[in-house]
């Protein structure tokens, strides 16, 4: 779906590096340009760094990261590249182009079950829970991910009109597993998450954010949110080991004047709905709007084939609001089908194993719950 990538060397300014401070661990730095047919999308990195197409996103750390793209009347996109310095001092910048994609005239719809697994459909977080979601005809991929399960992919297709049914069923780990998992809950919700500096998602409001699938070692565990600081801790994994992570984010320090802005964390069930601040497009759920004016807003939110849902929120400066919507399909006969919006998750309990008797102590250290 998207076209050509290629990368060229730049000098880096010496200011970017001074706001950067204490962002990201990485010193490694990488720039993102960003092209789309048409332009004018909203296209974010790890949804963090915001812009609009044709766009320039200087980003502090190299690796693989998510690229959000999305322009209303077209489907949005989610997609994994990789921009890497190569272990020099200076800033690569990574071409990108996208050609976006209509939206379809007509839809299919998939119905389906996670069973308290998180469910990816191209890559965007739809929730979890029992859902029906409405996809363009052709190919897709679905990826479920749960602690103490191996992820699980199928890529399937759809046609117009079909309503489709999936029941995946995930396979356990073994009795004596390769891998661990990691499973994280912030306060506040819907904090960037990254491991290793590798974006591995959105902390979501209604739930928590798995990272599974972990070979055994030592990570470095980042949190990311505007207006707050940096959280950072070095986590230890272990096979057959689910380790909860409760992250408590502090803001930051008030400055001399009052801050004036603040964000919103949009998010649907299911996912991937459009969100309007005050009639104004803003991308696709799940995201965290900032640079909010304080005050009352009206939010919409827009999926084809649902009713559309509109809220108010109302922003304060330096804070985080949470907006939530569920939307309810709409069928060929016109009527709307409830939707029942999955309650706040309790963490799991980490699995039993002698090995977790010797690292007790570190798990109390990181604050993790066995």
């Amino acid at each position: 779906m998207h076209g050509l990538i290629s990368r060229k060397i730049i000098l880096l300014p010496a200011v970017f590096l001074v706001c950067l401070a204490g962002v990201l661990p990485a010193a490694a730095l990488v720039e993102f340009q960003v092209y789309t047919n048409p332009a004018g999308a909203e296209v974010s990195v790890d949804n963090f760094w915001f812009d609009t197409t044709p766009a320039t996103i200087q980003y502090p750390s190299s690796g693989w990261h998510n690229l959000y793209i999305s322009k209303e009347g077209y489907q949005p996109q989610s997609h994994a590249e990789y921009c890497s310095d190569d272990g020099g001092d200076l800033t690569y910048t990574c071409v990108v182009n996208y050609d976006l994609v209509p939206n379809p005239v007509s839809y299919g719809w998939l119905g389906i079950n996670t069973n308290s697994a998180e469910l990816y459909i191209d890559g965007i977080d739809q929730g979890w829970g029992s859902m029906t979601i409405p996809l363009s005809p052709g190919s897709h991929t679905l990826t479920l991910k749960k602690p103490g399960y191996y992820d699980y992919t199928e890529t399937f297709s759809i046609t117009a009109g079909q309503s489709l049914s999936l029941s995946p069923g995930m396979t356990p780990y073994p009795a004596q597993p390769e891998y661990g998992s990691l499973q994280v809950d912030s306060k506040p919700d819907g904090a960037s998450v990254f491991l290793n500096n590798a974006f591995k998602g959105v902390e979501p409001a209604n739930g928590i954010l798995y990272i599974t699938d972990l070979r055994p070692g030592t990570y470095t565990l980042t949190l990311l949110m505007p207006d707050y600081q940096t959280w950072m801790q070095s986590v230890q994994v272990q096979a057959g080991i689910v380790n909860d992570i409760h992250a408590t984010l502090t803001p930051n320090a008030a400055g001399s004047t009052p801050d004036t802005t603040g964000q919103i964390f949009a998010y649907s069930t299911p996912g991937g709905a459009s969100v309007y601040v005050d009639n104004a497009y803003r991308g696709f759920t799940p995201v965290t709007l900032s640079g909010i004016l304080a005050g009352t807003h009206t939010i919409t939110f827009k999926l084809n084939g649902y009713q559309d849902y509109s809220t108010t929120a109302v922003v304060s400066g330096g804070a985080i609001t949470n907006v939530p919507a569920s939307l309810n399909p709409i069928q060929s006969t016109g009527q709307a089908v409830n939707v029942v919006p999955p309650t706040k998750k309790s963490p799991m309990k980490g699995t039993t194993a002698v090995l977790a008797v010797g690292i007790v102590g570190v798990l109390l250290l990181l604050r993790k719950t066995e």
